[in-house]
């Protein structure tokens, strides 16, 4: 609230659908309002269920997936697609058939298309 007080943080209610007052750096809120506006791409991020960046079941919908490192989370446009637990891929969100095969390969670590960035 003191960095608030001081210009140099913001709070409010950035981000629909999560419970709180959220705080934010003033330069962020644009990128927000810049990433709402952007349509739909096909870029791919794929985390480690151990960092803190796991937030299935938690921030999103869905189970929670195991924090451990052999398992993974994969995101696309900031929603998780699917997971790899214990080996084994969970799918969090219906893939067509190419869709799903960029997404196993990006979960295994085979050699991934382009659409995957580290």
């Amino acid at each position: 609230r003191r960095l608030e007080a001081r210009g140099e943080l913001r709070g409010g209610r950035f981000v629909a659908g999560m419970s709180g007052e959220q705080f934010a750096l003033p330069e962020a809120i644009a990128m927000l309002r810049e990433a709402r506006r952007a349509p739909p791409g096909e870029t791919l991020v794929c985390v480690s269920a151990a960092d803190p960046l796991n937030l299935v079941g938690i921030a999103v919908p869905g189970g929670r997936i195991p924090a451990l490192a052999g398992n993974r989370v994969l995101w696309r446009d900031g929603m998780p697609i699917a997971a790899l637990v214990a080996g084994e891929i969970r799918w969090l969100e219906a893939q067509d058939p190419a869709q799903a095969r960029i997404a196993e390969d990006a979960l295994i670590r085979r050699s991934a298309a382009s659409a995957l960035r580290a």
